[in-house]
């Protein structure tokens, strides 16, 4: 019932004709629904209706919004409450998505956040305008990352990037062509996680000779990131080992283009 309170609220409202949903969730044990949804300008991530012992509210849940669209949700009559990642209202539910339509659609709104870009920290990356990711969704078996969301992961210092936690731990990645025709298997463990080895992959694939003939001729805009498993740091190359097996991402010979396994 819930959730489908928020997706009638959310079509209704025209939300729907202004951003893709990439996932609807409930989380009964933590009462509330969200509708999460794909990168945007606005760098919204979700929509939520939460209920507890007083009633209910709804939340947007955000990344690094621009401050005027901030200020603009905090000074809504309707607005309770906020903090770094998130505004909530509390009152008559259809005029409050109402009120959210109106503020995304607006022509000045859409002006705002389009030049409201957040760009990397890092001199090597200099000038390179990041996406924004929802660091909360810790559910990444098989999830794909971009090199450009790589880098904002690991730039984010926030306490709640749970994200970031999650791919520092040890474990087994593929990277692969878009197409997933192209594939490398490789394993990470000690201090960094997989987070780390991909971000030395960006500054360097070592002597990975066919992944590094690959990223010439096609760049890193071709590839993603995903993780296949976690495990401990005694047993992750050898659960390499195996995923080069299934996959069969080895050759030993010439590169070809499509097993980009060396050894």
């Amino acid at each position: 019932m819930r959730s489908e309170t928020l997706k009638k609220l959310y079509e209704d409202s025209g939300l729907k004709d202004l951003f893709e949903v990439r996932i609807e969730q409930d989380y009964p044990e933590r009462n509330y629904s969200a509708i999460r949804l794909k990168q945007n300008a606005y760098r919204l991530r979700a929509f939520e209706l939460w209920e507890n012992n007083s009633g209910s509210f709804f939340r947007i849940y955000h990344g690094d919004v621009p401050s005027a669209i901030k200020s603009e949700l905090e000074s809504y009559p309707l607005h309770k409450r906020s903090a770094r990642n998130y505004s909530d209202f509390s009152g008559d539910e259809n005029i409050i998505f109402q009120y959210f339509y109106e503020l995304f659609s607006s022509d000045t709104s859409k002006e705002v956040a389009n030049q409201s870009k957040v760009y990397t920290r890092n001199s090597a990356y200099e000038g390179l305008a990041l996406p924004d990711v929802d660091t909360s969704d810790v559910d990444v078996l098989g999830a794909e990352f971009t090199w450009k969301e790589i880098i904002a992961i690991s730039e984010d210092e926030s306490e709640d990037n749970e994200l970031k936690k999650v791919l520092s731990q040890s474990g087994v990645y593929l990277q692969r062509s878009s197409d997933g025709v192209s594939r490398y298997v490789g394993s990470a463990y000690g201090c960094g996680g997989i987070l780390g080895r991909w971000l030395k992959h960006l500054n360097s694939n070592g002597d990975a000779k066919h992944l590094n003939l690959y990223v010439l001729e096609n760049g890193y805009n071709k590839l993603v990131f995903t993780v296949l498993e976690f495990t401990d740091d005694n047993t992750a190359i050898k659960a390499e080992s195996r995923w080069k097996q299934t996959l069969g991402t080895k050759n030993t010979g010439p590169y070809d283009g499509f097993r980009l396994n060396r050894n």
